[in-house]
């Protein structure tokens, strides 16, 4: 899949290189500037999608298990996490 099959908007979030990454305000069809999901802004990269051995991809993740709820102490932190 290349990036002329997904047309990636600022905020989308892409798996790329092995991680989950956010599409910046600078991207542009033919060539993505990243920052890390969770990692620090120095961390940015830029990447042209055609030349990346695996494909650029949107990110998915798995639906919460009601069967792994957590403590007080993680509903806290996923709180203070939803804030920043």
């Amino acid at each position: 899949m290349t990036i002329l099959e997904h047309d990636f908007l600022p905020g989308n979030l892409v798996r790329a290189r092995g991680r989950e990454w956010v599409v910046q305000s600078d991207s542009r069809r033919d060539w993505l500037r990243l920052r890390p999901l969770s990692g620090a802004d120095d961390e940015s990269i830029a990447l042209i999608p055609e030349l990346e051995l695996h494909p650029v991809e949107p990110a998915t993740f798995d639906w919460p298990d009601p069967a792994r709820a957590g403590n007080h102490a993680a509903a806290l932190l996923l709180r203070d996490a939803l804030r920043l």
